[in-house]
């Protein structure tokens, strides 16, 4: 792939960015992963896209962004840790977005930039298990922040994404539309993802933050296309539940659209520390000693590993947030095992019962 006068491989290694660990051989391998069926298995299908990812990922959100934390409590070399943690521990699925760190984009230090640093001494191999996935923003002036005219039409949108395979260092293996908004109809925004996938610069596509009609519009425009929809990124965890009691999560899973979940550990309140992030509030506190409960008896899983596994055996591919080696160990440990059918339904009992 050819973008702006120089070559991008097309499922190559990505090119180095900054300093940071400069000369250095990546010691990353291929995780040991299962791609058996059932609770050892760490994979799963990404919809109909026919790529398998980790059945968790996690999300950069706050990568390069300094009003975050980035370059005071938390640095590049804090997040480089976690992102070879993770991999060494099976989590394939990392997102991000053009306006993830955006600010930071003009040092190479942007959320994309940062992965597509990380990614550049992998294995091949173990690259081409990742999937890296990145979205584009549909609001019309979003340029004025990362650059450019304002956005308007098809080919503004493929040219954001070319702008992000060039940061990431080589083309994605998710493309998605942020959101919905307005100014661009449903079919000017398939159009762009059709583009994607004509142009190479993506392997799989999918749209964030639809509800269950418009899930419906994308996938039959995708469908009369002949482009598969991979998934559709909304919030979900324990304590916010909506994208399942709209319906939308069944739909989803009729029309085999992958559901990643953002926010699945609800900014926190759903850890060890969730106590004292909400210490008035009586249903968390409630909600906390039994996901602690469930932990213990299933082999001494924290109180975040049972929240995300509850989400992972729902269907859908939860994506916490990590910003050390630390939290991204962890969150791998919620893959390999399963909570059991009378574990799903006690916590759902708990959910109702406090009106969750």
């Amino acid at each position: 792939v050819v973008l702006g006068g120089k070559a991008i491989p097309s499922r190559g290694l990505c090119s180095r960015r900054g300093a940071t660990g400069k000369g250095r051989r990546s010691a990353v391998r291929r995780a040991g992963t299962s791609d058996e069926a059932g609770a050892a298995s760490t994979t799963r299908p990404l919809g109909a896209s026919g790529l398998k990812t980790s059945k968790i990922g996690i999300g950069t959100l706050q990568w390069g962004d300094e009003s975050c934390g980035f370059n005071s409590a938390y640095r590049a070399t804090d997040l480089e840790e976690a992102f070879r943690c993770g991999v060494e521990n099976g989590v394939r699925f990392w997102d991000t977005a053009e306006v993830y760190g955006y600010k930071q984009h003009k040092f190479l230090q942007s959320s994309e930039c940062l992965l597509g640093d990380y990614c550049k001494d992998l294995d091949i191999g173990v690259r081409e298990d990742l999937t890296i996935g990145s979205k584009v923003f549909t609001i019309p002036w979003t340029n004025m922040l990362v650059g450019g005219s304002p956005r308007l039409g098809k080919d503004a949108l493929v040219s954001a994404l070319k702008a992000s395979v060039e940061r990431v260092g080589a083309p994605l293996d998710l493309w998605s539309i942020h959101f919905p908004f307005p100014t661009f109809k449903q079919s000017v925004l398939m159009d762009a993802l059709k583009e994607a996938m004509d142009l190479e610069l993506t392997r799989a596509v999918g749209v964030s933050n639809y509800n269950k009609a418009q899930l419906e519009e994308a996938h039959a425009l995708c469908a009369a296309s002949g482009v598969p929809l991979a998934s559709n990124q909304v919030k979900y965890s324990l304590m916010d539940r909506k994208a399942e009691k709209e319906g939308l999560l069944k739909r989803a899973n009729e029309l085999d659209v992958a559901i990643v979940a953002y926010s699945p550990l609800e900014s926190g309140k759903l850890t060890s520390n969730g106590a004292a992030k909400d210490p008035n509030n009586k249903k968390l506190l409630e909600l906390l000693k039994l996901l602690e409960f469930v932990g213990v008896v299933n082999g001494g899983k924290s109180i975040s590993q049972v929240a995300l596994n509850f989400v992972v055996e729902k269907g859908m591919i939860p994506i916490p947030a990590a910003k050390n080696a630390d939290q991204a160990k962890e969150h791998a440990g919620a893959m390999g095992w399963a909570l059991d059918a009378n574990e799903m339904a006690l916590i759902e009992e708990k959910l109702e019962y406090l009106g969750l």
